[in-house]
């Protein structure tokens, strides 16, 4: 069976925040790494830290969150999923610009949090995520006619 762990790469400069998350993420099991600004991410990466998941706040000091999904980092990194969150609304074609996996506003439900990483971590594995699964029980149970 493979590994259900994801690495995540959590760029937030609310280091209580931050730290809250990361304690939680591992507990689940799953590598996290918070940094503080963009400019740390690019670091992070650059220096062989390959997330299979950023959570991205986009109000940063220095560079912002839409500047680290202007750079090459990311694509460095293999282009990993991308989640932003962040407290400012995001108007959906600025997402899709992005191709942003989605958008978790603060303040957020540590366990919606939780749910996405380890969906990210299924994926990531191979395994088809809960809605994945349910989906095919369902197409299947009908024939797999819609």
């Amino acid at each position: 069976m493979p590994e259900r762990r994801a690495r995540v790469l959590f760029v937030e400069d609310d280091e209580i925040l931050a730290a809250i998350v990361v304690r939680h993420l591992e507990a689940r099991g799953h590598e996290a790494l918070a940094v503080a600004s963009a400019e740390e991410a690019a670091e992070a990466i650059a220096t062989g830290f390959l997330p299979t998941i950023v959570l991205l706040d986009i109000n940063l000091p220095g560079a912002s969150g839409w500047d680290l999904l202007r750079s090459s980092a990311l694509a460095a990194a293999g282009s990993p999923t991308v989640y932003v969150v962040t407290a400012t609304a995001v108007p959906p074609a600025r997402l899709r610009e992005f191709s942003i996996a989605g958008f978790l506003p603060k303040p957020f439900a540590m366990s919606t949090l939780v749910e996405i990483v380890d969906r990210c971590a299924a994926r990531a594995a191979g395994e088809p995520s809960p809605s994945d699964a349910a989906a095919e029980a369902a197409s299947a149970s009908s024939g797999g006619f819609e």
